[in-house]
């Protein structure tokens, strides 16, 4: 956890002067919205002009005279005439492009009399530089700070924070890892703005306007930003403070205040069935005639933003799903241009895959296994594959989990790579920073449950995985991979440690190319973990299957216990308990939204008497959390999935003790 500390949260930085008697600020230390200032409340007269791009405003600025995009710096430094010795600047823009050699000033800091250059942000086709006045005894001069930024002229939108303290320089894109430029010559402390004037987006002559698009500029004195914004799940727009008018989503404007800027945005909308999204039809529109509908592709995916709002009415038994015997995993997948499948992964010394035809899964493939746990389907650049977690030992003696690629001339799954495993029970596959990985949660080694589990790199040059980590587990169960902003992280349920299931499940982040601890659980029998997202608020929930000691006598309600439910504080660093569950012997968990709201399932298995007890699906309901809404009867659960066609919403369960699993339909209202 420590390691996350000096990455991703900075403390502030200490103010000049801080502790000397009598000192005051020359300026408020809270966020000053420098962009605030000089919008008027009448665009029109202006030159601003409001383009939305990529579902956010922002205000064009080249069109406005430079003076009306000014204001006299003791505006904001009320008490005194000097710019803070530490601060930092927010910026969110977006810059199509510039030609070579080109210049263009996001911000400067004017002497009024002397036209001289005080501060300045100035962007070229390859850099940003910072600029600044610095003074002694021998005279005046310019000081430059450029930062290499290659990508931020590409069209999209991009958050900056440049942090300046003592003698050294920070710049943070996007909330990833900021760089740091140690410079010989500080930043003043005793720059003095009197007589001086703020001008946006220009030097305050028409040589060197900004012409692109500006949504953020704040300065903040005193302290570094960037612990405000990040982690962000949308850091390229992650928000300290924007003006009123570029807040409102598309949509009503509020008292017509649209209609006092002129407003302009690139709208195409699409007629028939479904089209596809990509970067290509990215913010463009799609009217769905049948479903009368309006959607906005947003990163691959339609978003409806103009239709009747679904809620979950009922759920109704769609298909009993006869399968080649008790089923302990299941995993739904899509292949491009072929169809959705689900593939099965089944007790006896054959596993499937089935295919929706016609509105219901028929046999597709059948696949050799031994005793598989789960499957885990992933894609490498245009390679499909689907990997099984043996938990037996094949017809030699010898453990293996197997990976299997899909043939494009077969349409088949086909062996590709046979993996040493020991009582596999899960894979996890993910990607960090383009480079592709696969763990295996190795469940134990004949009797011993503390053995590793082990990560996987795939070498682009052999097109093989090869061991890149092991990392010590007690019966590890299940494996979960997510990011926050540009943090990855992966988190492990451990069932057992050979004399209990009151064992610690671990946290990992990656950091210097390896997993380290960040934070450990208090869990019972752990069986699963859910990683999901409410608005920006970031869940983490543990299924717990058992609480058993070797020196305790078992007793049937020891399998009723609570399952828990945490959230990321990022204040405390930390995700901290929000709600317990009580749960059956729970087995797994899957989140899933129907309309605009949102649902948790809980795999129940058993409860010290039956296999027959009711899963439960629970529904956000904001400061109660998760209320029970739908009880469903299952045997012996063990995995749910959701997933969704055409014609509708779906969740399919597995069950651990008979031959059949179930797919069930959401009917909606």
């Amino acid at each position: 956890m420590s390691a996350l500390l000096s990455l991703c949260f900075v403390l502030p930085l200490v103010a000049p002067g801080h502790g000397t008697q009598g000192w005051e600020p020359c300026t408020d230390l809270r966020p000053l919205d420098i962009l605030a200032e000089v919008v008027p409340s009448d665009g029109a007269t202006s030159g601003i002009r409001i383009v939305q791009v990529h579902g956010a405003r922002g205000l064009q600025l080249s069109a406005a005279a430079p003076r009306t995009m000014s204001f006299p710096a003791s505006r904001i430094f009320s008490r005194c005439d000097l710019f803070p010795e530490e601060f930092s600047i927010v910026v969110t823009l977006r810059v199509p492009s510039l030609p070579p050699k080109r210049n263009e000033y996001l911000l400067t800091v004017v002497a009024e009399e002397s036209d001289l250059l005080l501060l300045g942000l100035r962007l070229s086709p390859a850099q940003l530089h910072f600029l600044f006045l610095r003074e002694d005894t021998a005279g005046a001069w310019q000081t430059r700070v450029s930062f290499r930024s290659p990508a931020l002229v590409d069209g999209r939108w991009h958050t900056l924070v440049l942090a300046v303290s003592a003698g050294v320089f920070s710049l943070t894109t996007d909330c990833s890892l900021p760089v740091d430029i140690m410079a010989d010559v500080p930043f003043p402390a005793t720059l003095s703005v009197k007589g001086a004037r703020f001008f946006v987006g220009s030097r305050r002559r028409a040589k060197g306007l900004f012409t692109g698009l500006v949504r953020q500029l704040v300065l903040l004195p005193g302290s570094d930003a960037t612990p405000r914004l990040c982690p962000s799940r949308n850091a390229p727009l992650a928000v300290l403070s924007i003006p009123r008018v570029l807040q409102a989503l598309t949509g009503k404007p509020e008292d017509n205040e649209v209609l006092k800027y002129p407003y302009e945005t690139n709208i195409r909308v699409t007629l028939g069935p479904q089209p596809p999204c990509t970067e290509v039809e990215d913010a463009q529109f799609w009217f769905d005639a049948s479903r009368k509908g309006l959607y906005l592709c947003v990163g691959n995916e339609w978003v409806s933003v103009l239709a009747a709002k679904e809620r979950l009415d009922y759920v109704e038994e769609h298909q009993n799903l006869s399968t080649n015997s008790e089923t302990l995993g299941i995993e739904v997948f899509r292949i491009p241009q072929v169809g959705l499948f689900v593939a099965t992964a089944n007790r006896k010394a054959t596993s499937a895959v089935y295919k929706w035809t016609e509105e219901k899964f028929i046999s597709y493939q059948n696949i050799p296994t031994h005793q598989a746990q789960a499957w885990r389907h992933f894609t490498i650049g245009k390679k499909i594959f689907l990997a099984v977690a043996n938990f037996e030992p094949d017809e030699k003696g010898q453990e293996f989990s197997v990976i299997y690629k899909w043939s494009h001339r077969k349409l088949k799954f086909t062996p590709y790579q046979s993996i040493a495993t020991h009582s596999a029970r899960d894979w996890e596959a993910f990607e960090v920073d383009g480079e592709h990985f696969l763990a295996v949660a190795n469940h134990r080694e004949g009797d011993n449950h503390n053995i590793d589990s082990v990560i996987y790199k795939w070498n682009p040059a052999t097109r093989l995985f090869e061991a890149n980590q092991t990392i010590a587990t007690s019966g590890a169960y299940d494996w979960e991979f997510f990011s926050v902003g540009p943090y990855s992280f992966l988190v492990v349920a451990n069932t057992f440690n050979g004399t209990s299931t009151k064992v610690h499940s671990h946290l990992y982040i990656r950091l210097l190319g390896s997993f380290q601890l960040f934070q450990s659980f208090p869990t019972f029998g752990a069986a699963d973990w859910e990683v999901f997202q409410i608005g920006e608020r970031i869940f983490l929930a543990v299924a717990n299957s058992h609480s058993y000691d070797v020196e305790m006598q078992v007793q049937n309600d020891s399998y009723v216990i609570n399952s828990v439910i945490y959230e990321l504080n990022v204040t405390a660093q930390a995700f901290v308990k929000f709600q317990d569950i009580l749960t059956c012997s729970a087995l797994d968990w899957e989140f899933f939204s129907v309309g605009e709201d949102y649902f948790l399932v809980v795999a129940n298995s058993f409860d010290g008497r039956t296999f027959s007890v009711n899963s439960i699906i629970y529904r956000w309901q904001g400061y109660e959390g998760f209320v029970a809404v739908h009880s469903l009867p299952t045997v012996g659960c063990r995995d749910w999935e959701a997933f969704s066609t055409t014609a509708g919403a779906y969740l399919i369960y597995s069950s651990a003790k008979e031959p059949l699993s179930r797919v069930l339909r959401l009917r909606t209202r």
